[in-house]
């Protein structure tokens, strides 16, 4: 059950919309964002619902259930742009629903008293705005990967088993409700969402209030069953990809890459104490709170009280048993300790409402937004171009002085915003302050104080990722943003030539934003493959990384036309070349006659002005 007072919606309807906002704001990212949207285009578009491929190649990395989701808003809207950034912000609204039905069960109100009864809905009301407000938690809800969608569907399947009564007959509504979250959690991440519901559930005969041995034999065969449930709703998926993919996907899917991770992972491979400085840094702004945090996590441990609440004893195991867990994995990033922000959400609300409402962390988070806002202030003037501001008819039809002017104002909004928000948060300091001196009981208004200081820190810390993001950053967007080479891609595949990427591990990068209906070939810098290329498809066109090019070794041959050809557009654009970018990179395009050999006819080297653009 739900209940937000009208302050409360309007809150969380400013989250939301500044969560979207942010998403629409910057382009899809490369080359993970551009990678899982361009996967789910060719599914579309080859009308496969359960073999992903990735430019023309199974891909066995993920599963499909954010596949599905996108499919889903294309059925509805038709394939656009928009859907997919939409996906995880509305994934997240309703993982922030689920830890509140998490909250409820772990501490039921039923038999409380009055009082009691009001402290814990300010609980489960802290609980949701502590993971809102988490960095990580916002970030990753702006962006088109699968951690936020894991959590969620977790949380879900972990529910029905976080009562604090353990040792309870199992109800075939309790396997149900969590079989299939637990199965979507599947979908969603692959295996590694067995170790979450396990390391929960498997804790339950230590945290509940129920012996060990009695929660062991009442509950062992409905956490069998749930699992059984979810492997069945995998299968929904896993047996037409049986059937129907290539013979290596499903091993691949289901063991090969999760087993990499575990054991020696080949990208991702970090020393087990990786993980600790981030700590700080994920859960922020709850970071500038160490009273908080050591209340919430250390003095629970340390204490250990006889009657100690189910909750508690649930939040150690589950945080510090992940992390442990997690740090022996030998691939690691930060975003697989998404889950982790759940316990964390929980300890330090519960702690919260023990303390005086967060005015020191309030004044840190204004400070740091009045000094971001004062540099993207100083960024404005540095990227302003000459006479923007005191020459009206100043009407600039370079389009880097475009793009500069752009920047200016976008650095000048965020600036103005930022500045307006360390206002907007400082005053509240005093006002939480005066609250605890009204003429209230003081426990009420203790915990009300500090619920409204840990809803003010949620939104301020969206606000300001949502400004750094849309407008601070606006000028790094046009270098990560691909959608002008995979229109050139486009272009040249529909005019029936050839496109091939030399010298890396191309990832569906322009698949989806050129739409894209033909897969890349892929080559090495190799004489003799560049050669057989060449005579193959004489105008086709090459794609490579700048600097890798230029490196070429000093031979005769391909390699040596192609070193050539990127020397020159490099230099002076003699050849016409459009550059290309990817992040740092810089990405050049080469025609096969510029390889040599019997195809290079000098009328092959000239550019329409659509390949120019």
């Amino acid at each position: 059950m739900i209940n937000l007072n009208a302050s409360e919606r309007i809150c969380w309807t400013l989250w939301g919309v500044l969560l979207m906002s942010a998403a629409l704001a910057r382009p899809y990212l490369p080359i993970d964002e551009t990678r899982y949207v361009s996967v789910a285009w060719e599914m579309w578009h080859a009308g496969s619902g359960f073999v992903s491929t990735m430019n023309g190649a199974a891909y066995a990395d993920k599963p499909v259930l954010l596949f599905w989701l996108i499919h889903a808003g294309w059925m509805v809207f038709g394939v656009n742009d928009v859907w997919p950034r939409l996906v995880m912000p509305l994934v997240s609204l309703l993982g922030i629903l689920q830890i509140g039905r998490v909250a409820r069960t772990l501490w039921p109100a039923t038999g409380l008293a009055d009082a009691e009864r009001q402290r814990h809905e300010l609980w489960v009301r802290m609980v949701r705005w502590m993971l809102a407000g988490c960095l990580m938690w916002v970030l990753y809800s702006q962006a088109l990967m699968f951690d936020v969608l894991l959590t969620t569907c977790l949380l879900g399947a972990l529910r029905p088993w976080c009562t604090p009564q353990g040792g309870q007959p199992f109800s075939l509504s309790v396997v149900l409700e969590s079989g299939v979250w637990l199965g979507l959690a599947l979908l969603a991440k692959g295996p590694v969402a067995l170790l979450w519901f396990l390391l929960v559930v498997g804790s339950r005969p230590w945290w509940t209030q129920a012996q060990a041995r009695e929660v062991w034999v009442c509950e062992w065969r409905g956490w069998v069953l749930s699992l059984l449930l979810s492997i069945a709703v995998l299968c929904i998926w896993l047996l037409p990809a049986v059937i129907t993919g290539p013979p290596d996907y499903v091993e691949d899917l289901l063991w090969g890459q999760t087993a990499n991770r575990v054991v020696s992972a080949q990208d991702h491979a970090r020393p087990p104490w990786w993980y600790l400085p981030w700590l700080a840094v994920l859960i922020f702004p709850l970071s500038l709170r160490p009273r908080l945090l050591i209340e919430g996590v250390l003095a629970s441990v340390v204490r250990r009280p006889t009657s100690e609440h189910p909750l508690l004893k649930l939040g150690r195991f589950w945080a510090l048993g992940a992390l442990l867990v997690f740090s022996l994995i030998s691939g690691k990033q930060v975003h697989y300790l998404m889950p982790l922000l759940v316990p964390v959400s929980l300890l330090l609300a519960w702690a919260a409402l023990r303390q005086p409402p967060a005015r020191t962390s309030l004044k840190l988070l204004a400070m740091i937004s009045g000094g971001l806002g004062l540099t993207s202030l100083a960024l404005a003037v540095i990227v302003m171009p000459a006479g923007w501001l005191t020459d009206a008819s100043f009407l600039p039809t370079n389009a880097a002085l475009v793009a500069s002017g752009n920047a200016s104002l976008a650095c000048l909004m965020a600036g103005a915003s930022l500045l307006a928000l360390m206002v907007w948060l400082w005053p509240s300091v005093d006002e939480a302050r005066r609250s605890i001196t009204a003429q209230t009981p003081a426990a009420e208004l203790q915990g009300n104080s500090a619920l409204n200081a840990q809803r003010r820190l949620a939104l301020g810390s969206v606000l300001l990722v949502t400004c750094l993001l849309a407008l601070t950053l606006r000028p790094l967007w046009p270098r990560l943003d691909q959608t002008a080479l995979a229109q050139w891609v486009q272009h040249h595949q529909q005019e029936g030539q050839e496109v091939a990427v030399v010298g890396w591990d191309y990832q569906a990068t322009w698949q989806f934003l050129g739409r894209l209906t033909q897969p890349l070939k892929q080559l090495k810098r190799d004489s003799s493959q560049l050669n057989s290329w060449q005579t193959a498809h004489p105008d086709g066109w090459l794609i490579i990384e700048a600097d890798k090019c230029l490196r070429l070794p000093d031979t005769r041959g391909p390699l040596a036309g192609m070193r050539d050809w990127c020397q020159a557009a490099v230099d002076d654009g003699a050849n016409a070349t459009p550059v290309f970018h990817q992040g740092r990179h810089r990405l050049l395009t080469v025609p096969a006659a510029a390889l040599g050999g019997p195809s290079s006819a000098p009328t092959a080297l000239v550019m329409t002005a659509q390949e120019k653009r």
